[in-house]
C-alpha cells in the first residue's frame, strides 16, 4: 500500500464540516494498478469533499478531464471528455469492511482513508462504453475506415439486388402463400 500513500486522505485533527482535497490524475496513477487499459494520456482532476461528522464521514468525489481513446468506428485517436461523480459514507467499527460500495467501515483507531481504489474505479466507470469520434457525428471525418465501410456497404446492396432477381424455389413460394 506504500505506492498508494499519496492518495491517503487524513481526517484526524480536522474540524467538523467540509474539507476539500484535490488530486491530479495522470498516467502514473493508472500505472500503479498494473492493469491493461484501452486509453492513453489521461489528464484528470479529482475533487474530493470530505464532510466530517461526529460519528462518520461523507466523501463526495467529482472527476473531470479527458483521455485519449480510439474511435470504435474509425480507429482514429481523439480526446474524450469524461466526468464522474460518486459518494461514500465511512463509519467507524471494530474491523475494516469495504464489502458495500456505498458504506465502508474502518477501525475506530484509523486516522486516514486511502482513496486510490475509489478514484481508480470512478475513472474507469466514467469512460464511455461506446466511443465515437466527434467528427464522425458531425459528418466531417475523412477517415479511410469510413470510406471502406461505405464501399463494402454499396457492394452488399448490389449483391442483395442481384440475389433478389434470382429465381425463388417454388416450395418457398407455396409456404409464403400459406402465411397470407
Amino acid at each position: 500500500m506504500e505506492k498508494f500513500s499519496y492518495y491517503d486522505v487524513s481526517f484526524a485533527g480536522l474540524s467538523l464540516g467540509q474539507h476539500d482535497f484535490e488530486f491530479q490524475i495522470a498516467q502514473s496513477f493508472f500505472d500503479l494498478f498494473e492493469f491493461d487499459q484501452d486509453f492513453r494520456d489521461p489528464d484528470l482532476k479529482l475533487q474530493l469533499i470530505l464532510d466530517k461528522k461526529n460519528n462518520f464521514l461523507e466523501l463526495f468525489f467529482h472527476l473531470s478531464g479527458n483521455i485519449e481513446v480510439d474511435c470504435d468506428l474509425t480507429s482514429d485517436a481523439y480526446r474524450e471528455e469524461i466526468h464522474g461523480k460518486s459518494g461514500l459514507i465511512v463509519k467507524f467499527g471494530d474491523e475494516f469492511d469495504d464489502s458495500d460500495d456505498e458504506v465502508w467501515v474502518i477501525p475506530s483507531g484509523e486516522h486516514f482513508i486511502n482513496a486510490a481504489q475509489l478514484i481508480y474505479e470512478l475513472a474507469l466507470l466514467s469512460i464511455p462504453y461506446k466511443r465515437i469520434h466527434p467528427d464522425v457525428l458531425t459528418g466531417k471525418s475523412d477517415s479511410e475506415m469510413l470510406d471502406l465501410i461505405e464501399k463494402y456497404s454499396i457492394q452488399e446492396k448490389a449483391e442483395d439486388a442481384k440475389d433478389s432477381n434470382e429465381e425463388i424455389d417454388p416450395r418457398w413460394e407455396a409456404l409464403k402463400k400459406l402465411r397470407k
